[in-house]
């Protein structure tokens, strides 16, 4: 017997729906079948997707495409201790270098100006005088900034 079948049958003999007898319901899910395989159709389970896709992790020493950088990717870098309790870590987009505060409880909002990239970071303590640094692309449109024009006029 078939899974689906017992949920049809179970659901044509409540008495909240239609309350058929079981020889009923069983012949009316055998009339239903019959026209639906008559068809050329088939019965599948459904297997509902996940709310959310993983991210895609990149490792330390990956080099980023620009077209992996997208919103959601995980990208992590090493970093390089600096004065005064800060980290330099390398951006995930470009070989320009952010100084972040050597704190892991803290989350930054990072941005590379030059390429329009906005991140989360947060640091992860590697236990052996070292961080990593985590970045998470949240905006992947490089933001359109205005300016006056070098010869404008103002209108009126």
């Amino acid at each position: 017997m078939r899974l689906y079948r017992a949920k049809l049958i179970e659901l044509l003999t409540d008495p909240g729906q239609l309350a058929l007898e079981p020889e009923h319901a069983e012949q009316l899910v055998g009339q239903m079948e019959d026209v639906i395989f008559g068809y050329g159709y088939d019965i599948v389970l459904k297997r509902m997707p996940e709310e959310r896709p993983r991210a895609t992790v990149f490792g330390p020493t990956h080099t980023m495409a620009s077209r992996e950088l997208v919103e959601g990717v995980i990208v992590r870098r090493y970093t390089a201790l600096a004065r005064g309790g800060t980290v330099w870590s390398e951006m995930p987009c470009c070989s320009r270098w952010a100084h972040l505060k050597a704190d892991p409880l803290l989350e930054f909002a990072v941005r590379c100006q030059p390429c329009g990239l906005d991140y989360t970071a947060v640091l992860v303590d590697e236990s052996d005088g070292g961080y990593l640094a985590v970045f998470t692309i949240e905006v992947d449109e490089a933001p359109v900034m205005s300016r006056r024009r070098p010869n404008a006029r103002t209108i009126g």
